[in-house]
């Protein structure tokens, strides 16, 4: 059983079971971090990417290869405005993500990700 199991099929809950929300959460439950968010939240894409072109360089640092439980930073409708979690499954990487159009928690491939309307804005280690 991977560690990512676990949190594959939550609900996506706005504000409370985001995709924020599940990053901090695997950050401590996999890695023993605590990962304090903003306690202000801004709804839709403009809001969201706001919040994430504010807090990001406080939050986490920017990596060349992904990293096992360490954030990924996606861009939607063209704005950097959800986050992931990656995940090294069988020789490939997944992407564990609370997906708000889903409703529930997915874990998807890595390189199906743009079929699905995604594009990885970068890497990140948590600080």
């Amino acid at each position: 059983m991977h560690w990512s199991d676990r949190y594959v099929g939550l609900d996506y809950v706005a504000d409370t079971a985001d995709c924020a929300v599940l990053a901090s959460t695997v950050a401590r439950d996999v890695l023993g971090r605590e990962i304090e968010l903003p306690g202000e939240r801004r709804p839709g894409p403009f809001g969201r990417n706001a919040l994430i072109q504010q807090h990001r360089q406080e939050l986490a640092r920017r990596i060349d290869e992904p990293m096992e439980a360490q954030p990924v930073l996606l861009i939607s409708r063209g704005r950097a405005q959800h986050i992931g979690v990656m995940c090294r499954l069988a020789g490939e990487w997944w992407v564990l993500h609370a997906d708000e159009a889903a409703g529930f928690v997915l874990r998807q491939r890595l390189r199906d990700l743009p079929r699905q309307g995604y594009q990885v804005e970068g890497f990140y280690e948590w600080l």
